[in-house]
């Protein structure tokens, strides 16, 4: 190596980048299904809220089993909050935002107590995180 040479430039012999669109295909399958499953659960939670309220509301209502529902209402508001940031995330992994977001958010998909229809949410985030190693995904978010 001659001392003109820069040992950091990429070499002739890289391969060639895929075009963001590629890459934006290759992470949609992943990026729909954590909105998915978060927009569903979501909404399972809204009706658990209108279930709650029901029989809170009802004239004979039982005040011993109140106490529970309100604390199972109390853990849903906290994973739809939750669902809120993996959709954030999914958005910003479809529009190659932040990789750093993207790859935080198919960890938070992992977290089986509070992940959104966890028999959903725990592959995607697993596949998602093997796409986001890969170096040309990589590269294509610090390019976008």
């Amino acid at each position: 190596m001659t001392s003109g040479e820069n040992p950091y430039a990429a070499s002739s012999s890289d391969p060639i980048q895929p075009s963001p669109l590629t890459v934006r295909r290759q992470l949609l399958p992943v990026a729909v299904a954590l909105l998915v499953a978060s927009i569903l659960h979501i909404f399972g939670g809204l009706f658990y809220f209108v279930f709650v309220y029901s029989v809170i509301a009802a004239p004979d209502a039982n005040p011993q089993g109140q106490h529970a529902m309100l604390v199972f209402s109390m853990y849903f508001g906290i994973s739809m909050l939750y669902c809120l940031l993996l959709i954030s995330g999914a958005f910003s992994m479809m529009r190659q935002g932040s990789h750093l977001w993207a790859v935080t958010t198919c960890i938070l998909a992992l977290i089986p107590f509070l992940g959104p229809c966890y028999f959903l949410a725990v592959p995607f985030g697993i596949w998602g995180l093997m796409l986001l190693r890969r170096p040309e995904i990589r590269n294509s978010f610090a390019r976008a």
